[in-house]
């Protein structure tokens, strides 16, 4: 076997190599566009080198021009491939110069084909030969050089341009590794094309006899593409090693603090989650888990709800927590805390989703033993309200149990006589028959009040609560002597919410009222309860009193637990007011008024 067909061979195997290696990096990761691009220099390198062997072989001029014209077909993929690895591993480059680029040689390629015997020479009418390695090679003998030839010039130092361009504008970004990029790549690159170039001119125009060997320039090219590529894989491998490092670092901080990582790939559709978070799924180390699986296993109750806030966050990139319970296969539950962020490609679709994950069984037991707690107290502190009100509940009972007895003895009365006044006697039944209502109302009403219970939010309309709250507390504003105006604008919207428990509120809220007008001459003792929209959705409640107002002092403590100005208060109205208040979604709030005397506002949203 001759010596060029050896080196030749050589050539071609390692190129060929390179490309496979390259070609699956590309396969891998879909994202390394360079190394595609790699891989068709490389291609066209194999390609090269089999023409290149069969124009130094080659008999007769028509043979020559043949191959010639195959020779094209290398070419456009070295121009390609260089312009398009330019691009994408250095990350400049003008997009129009990189297509006119590639789109000139295409049509040198096309164009090849269609004229005689090539796109280079108009004919080629003998061939001479050379010696290289003390081997006989052919060599173009006398040729007509096309006229189109220029059009092939151009096209060939348009690479240089691009090249050029591209690394004047790596170059101005300053940084070391910009730079090495710009002198390795940008620099073989343009000298080797430059050479290369200025070769096949000198050869097609015939200003000298030479073979047509164009990829030994070519293979600096490739060298130095081979250089960067390999040094990126190493660098690589190196952060990967550093990444799982990381990771374990990531996953000991992250367990001494009670979390658990876990992530998705949503291409892959692969999910990862560390040990103590398959713990809390109760599935094993070696077990495999998908994201479906995972989701069957969090409780039915809760993994609408789960699903929803999910598409939520992926459709919003945004980050977003969520709790929920896990079944695990003994049958206990376990409450896991979740907080995850996706992440979305440039065209908007979902690549990832990184989260932690904790167990927040405990903190949900004492968070129902606190409710339990708040119900106890706020029914503690309805049953001390009903003990204040006692008076005043006595009296507004009995002034319908009295009617009753009075009635009940007139229509006794009536009956003796001998022709007892019929209509006389339906009037007094309709008085007991009212006055039964109105002390059924008040018992129910109390029944009510005093009943131990979580809320039970229901629709219900505002001039209602208004309503009921009055009735409770009139006899009291009598006693205290206190004016007490309960209104509601006219039209409001149903509000939602449990009718005992805001009872309560605004109990506790107008009977502070009342005990802060109490110093107050009777006249000017007024308490005003007004029920309006503010036009945005809420319901607002507003209690005025025309007392001397709250000390700014007290001010900022009046809604604290076990706070309180009264000798005999406990301390916990307002601050279960304010509780209950928040569970309806709104809020409560005190401001003393400029003319004198203090306002508490109550916002509460309204339903839909």
């Amino acid at each position: 076997m001759s010596k060029i067909t050896i080196i030749a061979s050589v050539i071609a195997s390692v190129s060929l190599l390179l490309a496979l290696m390259y070609g699956c990096v590309w396969l891998l990761d879909r994202k390394a566009r360079a190394a595609l691009a790699f891989t068709f220099e490389a291609l066209s390198i194999v390609i090269a080198v089999i023409v290149e062997l069969g124009m130094m072989y080659s008999t007769t001029p028509q043979e020559l021009g043949e191959w010639i014209r195959w020779n094209q077909v290398p070419v456009f993929m070295r121009t390609a491939a260089l312009v398009a690895f330019i691009y994408f591993y250095f990350g400049t480059g003008r997009l129009w110069l990189m297509a006119l680029t590639v789109g000139s040689r295409l049509f040198i390629l096309i164009a090849s084909f269609l004229v005689e015997p090539n796109f280079n020479f108009s004919r080629i009418d003998s061939i001479a030969y050379t010696q290289i390695l003390g081997e006989q090679v052919t060599i173009i003998g006398n040729a007509v050089t096309s006229p189109n030839q220029w059009f092939a010039t151009l096209s060939s130092y348009l690479v240089l341009v691009f090249v050029a361009d591209a690394s004047v504008s790596l170059w101005r970004q300053g940084t070391p590794d910009a730079r090495r990029k710009v002198i390795v790549i940008g620099g073989v690159s343009f000298l080797s094309w430059a050479v290369a170039a200025t070769y096949a001119q000198i050869m097609v125009y015939q200003g000298a006899h030479l073979p047509v060997l164009l990829s030994p320039p070519y293979l600096l090219v490739l060298a130095a593409m081979t250089y960067e590529l390999s040094r990126d894989t190493l660098r690589a491998s190196r952060l990967a090693r550093e990444l799982r490092a990381s990771e374990s670092r990531l996953d000991l901080a992250a367990s001494a603090a009670g979390l658990a990582l876990w992530s998705w790939d949503a291409k892959a559709d692969r999910l990862w989650v560390s040990e103590r978070g398959r713990a809390l799924f109760g599935v094993s180390r070696d077990e495999s888990l998908q994201i479906g699986q995972m989701l069957s296993m969090i409780d039915a109750e809760d993994s609408e709800h789960v699903v929803r806030v999910w598409r939520v966050a992926v459709a919003s990139g945004a980050e977003a927590e969520t709790q929920f319970r896990v079944r695990q296969p003994d049958g206990g539950i376990v409450w896991v805390s979740a907080r995850g962020r996706s992440e979305l490609d440039a065209a908007g679709k979902l690549v990832s989703v990184q989260g932690v994950l904790r167990d927040v069984t405990e903190q949900q037991r004492q968070r129902r033993e606190i409710e339990d707690l708040r119900r106890e107290l706020a029914h503690a502190g309805r049953v001390s309200v009903l003990g204040t009100l006692s008076s005043s509940l006595t009296h507004e009972l009995g002034q319908p149990l009295a009617a009753i007895l009075l009635n009940a003895e007139t229509g006794e009365l009536l009956l003796k006589k001998p022709n007892p006044d019929l209509e006389e006697l339906g009037h007094i039944l309709a008085d007991i028959s009212r006055d039964d209502r109105r002390a059924a109302e008040v018992i129910d009403g109390l029944r009510k009040f005093l009943k131990s219970r979580e809320m039970d939010f229901v629709q219900m309309p505002v001039d209602s609560l208004i309503q009921d709250v009055a009735m409770l507390l009139r006899s009291d504003a009598i006693v205290r002597n206190v004016q007490l105006e309960c209104t509601s604008e006219p039209g409001l919207p149903l509000m939602r919410g449990d009718k005992v428990h805001l009872s309560q509120v605004l109990i506790n809220v107008l009977m502070n009222a009342m005990d802060a007008v109490a110093s107050q001459p009777s006249g000017r003792r007024h308490v005003s309860l007004h029920a309006a929209s503010d036009g945005n959705g809420n319901i607002n409640l507003t209690v005025l009193d025309s007392g001397t107002g709250i000390d700014p002092v007290v001010m900022t403590r009046i809604f604290d637990p076990f706070f309180t100005t009264k000798a005999t208060g406990m301390g916990m109205g307002l601050s279960v007011s304010q509780t209950i208040v928040q569970a309806h979604g709104g809020k409560l709030w005190a401001e003393n008024r400029p003319e004198g005397g203090a306002v508490f506002r109550i916002r509460v949203p309204a339903t839909s």
